[in-house]
């Protein structure tokens, strides 16, 4: 089943309670998606339209990238804050009614550190979030989009092999009654297929970004309202105990990865349909590698 992930056509940035507009998707950000993803959809709304870039024409030829507008009324005035908010119920309302369509190949993906869903659209829920820090490859932003497909093509067992390993590991961790616990023996795995990707990716693009991803994970464990969890776990941090019980496993992927249990509002329609139910980035320009 092709994989696909939903985004805003604006740049949202979230840090904590506030959020910060700038402008259109750049262009690491969209060859990020467009690498990890097999279909990208960038949403914008009939109120507060976006353009894609020319260059993004190539994804859309290939089939990779399209944009959907959300039909909302506007009503009120808005500042900064209140205009982002907007751009994130049209993500949230094209995201449902994708995911209702096909449940579990689409995700909703933000950036900055936190996610935002409007209420109406949301399920207060305890997640498993598990993060990625600064450790997969993206091309530079002056990679032509040509040379990122021909990647995508004669890398694909590269990229397949990413993929499988997190899924595993995403659902052991889903399906262990004691998250510090599950069976990380993947981490290694892991570890081999980030860096087998990374190894192509420097002999294809030379230079290269270090993103970072946290992916928050469906553990069956209901919402806090419902008391489906004991108090003191939501959280509770598992980086450290994490590398005392797995110390075999390759050190540098476990200095790049935490776990932690938390309370966070999803898209409901996501929740019990999929493991993976939204996605936080991060991708810096400082973050140059060779």
């Amino acid at each position: 089943m092709e994989r696909g992930i939903v985004t805003p056509a604006q740049e949202i940035i979230t840090n904590g309670n506030s959020l910060t507009m700038n402008g259109g998707l750049p262009p690491e950000q969209i060859r990020f998606l467009a690498l990890y993803w097999d279909k990208v959809v960038v949403t914008d709304s009939n109120i507060f339209g976006s353009s894609l870039s020319d260059e993004s024409q190539v994804l859309v030829d290939a089939g990779i990238l399209r944009k959907e507008t959300a039909r909302m009324s506007l009503n009120g005035t808005f500042d900064g804050s209140g205009l982002a908010k907007m751009h994130f119920h049209g993500l949230s309302q094209i995201t449902t009614s994708l995911t209702e369509k096909n449940p579990g190949q689409w995700a909703l993906h933000q950036s900055g550190n936190q996610l935002y869903i409007p209420k109406n659209m949301s399920k207060e829920l305890v997640t498993a979030d598990f993060e990625l820090n600064k450790c997969l490859p993206v091309p530079l932003p002056n990679i032509p989009l040509e040379k990122l497909i021909e990647f995508k093509f004669k890398r694909n067992d590269e990229l397949t092999a990413l993929r499988k390993t997190l899924d595993d590991l995403y659902l052991e961790i889903s399906n262990s009654q004691d998250i510090p616990r599950a069976k990380i023996a993947k981490i290694s795995q892991l570890e081999k297929a980030i860096k087998d990707l990374d190894v192509v990716a420097i002999e294809s693009w030379g230079s290269r970004l270090l993103a970072s991803r946290k992916v928050s994970l469906d553990i069956n464990l209901g919402s806090l309202s419902k008391g489906a969890i004991a108090g003191g776990v939501v959280g509770a941090s598992f980086g450290s105990p994490i590398v005392g019980m797995f110390a075999a496993a390759g050190q540098a992927i476990l200095s790049s990865m935490k776990f932690e249990v938390s309370s966070s509002n999803q898209l409901a329609s996501s929740v019990g349909n999929q493991l993976d139910l939204s996605y936080l980035s991060a991708l810096k320009q400082e973050h140059f590698a060779k």
